[in-house]
């Protein structure tokens, strides 16, 4: 156990060493600065809501004193904006009652907070009303955004050990490895715990800075059952790539696959989905898919396991076919 915790120590010093392994360590967070940028916080800051012409303009006026106003025609319109990329609710008469519509998945806070400020405007008492929770949905170009964010937090946290390998093996101390004691199982491990590590700290950096915090134990979830996905990647990086320049040419090969392979099932007929059942990327992809719109992916999670086991293992062959190194001492 001493020697694994003293490679995992090593390894970590090995990746902030490098300044491209730095790069790809805090790219994804970067990315999800860029994200708020263009589809703005999922909390944000300022209060808007949107009233349909049920609405009499003095309820209208008060409301305008303490919330942005948006206007439409009638429900079916507000439901349909309601259901938008940000966080707003929308506010309607019905049979004499006030009633608030939200999507469903900003949590509890957010409708409770819009219940009473709408109440506190317009009657000095808490009026009664329902709050409507519309089925959540949301946009294709969202998903995929807030998608590629967390695949990408956990390819470059696994892409970054891939690249500590390519090193070892490079300088020889991979050969040096292949006939000491270490076995292949401690190596893998000293490879696969660190990448886990930085991917659980980058798919929560990116929770928290998208304002996604309330996934955050579904999201850190995916990390932890990426752990064979993380385990491919590292080897094919380390198989295929003899030195830092082909490592950067096979992570331009791979970098793709691992974060478009399950998203494109959205663009796929229903018909042809079960193609995609073999790949772990796919199960991701669910389960981030699943995760922002407050589901619960347990199938999924089980899946991510199931196939990146079944992957790993041919990967793993290739390996110590490939570096010449003992399965068993």
């Amino acid at each position: 156990m001493k020697s694994i915790i003293t490679t995992i120590v090593r390894e970590f010093k090995l990746i902030f060493r490098d300044g491209i392994t730095i790069f790809l360590t805090i790219s994804p967070a970067m990315l999800a600065l860029i994200f708020i940028f263009v589809f703005g916080s999922i909390h944000e800051s300022n209060i808007s809501l949107v009233v349909d012409k049920s609405m009499s303009p003095d309820l209208v006026a008060k409301l305008e004193s303490v919330a942005d106003i948006e206007y439409v025609d009638n429900l079916e319109i507000m439901k349909e904006r309601v259901l938008g990329v940000d966080n707003i609710a929308g506010v309607t008469v019905e049979n004499g009652d006030i009633r608030l519509i939200v999507e469903g998945n900003e949590g509890q806070s957010f409708a409770e907070m819009r219940r009473k400020l709408v109440s506190a405007a317009l009657d000095s008492e808490l009026i009664q009303y329902t709050a409507e929770k519309v089925e959540p949905q949301t946009s294709l170009a969202y998903s995929i955004s807030m998608a590629c964010i967390f695949l990408l937090a956990l390819f470059l946290g696994s892409a970054s050990l891939g690249f500590s390998g390519v090193y070892e093996r490079e300088s020889g101390v991979i050969r040096a490895i292949s006939v000491s004691p270490m076995t292949l199982g401690r190596y893998v491990i000293s490879k696969i715990v660190p990448s886990q590590l930085l991917g659980i700290i980058g798919v929560s950096a990116c929770a928290f800075i998208v304002g996604r915090a309330d996934a955050l134990p579904q999201v850190i979830l995916l990390a932890l059952c990426s752990i064979f996905v993380s385990g491919i990647i590292i080897f094919l990086i380390i198989t295929f790539a003899g030195n830092q320049i082909a490592a950067v040419g096979v992570l331009k090969i791979i970098m793709p696959v691992f974060l478009i392979a399950g998203i494109s099932a959205v663009f796929v007929p229903e018909k042809w989905i079960f193609l995609y059942y073999m790949l772990p990327m796919y199960w991701q992809y669910a389960v981030i898919d699943m995760a922002i719109s407050n589901q619960e992916p347990t199938f999924q999670f089980l899946m991510i396991l199931v196939t990146g086991f079944a992957w790993l293992i041919p990967v793993m062959i290739v390996f110590t076919k490939k570096i010449k190194m003992k399965v068993w001492r």
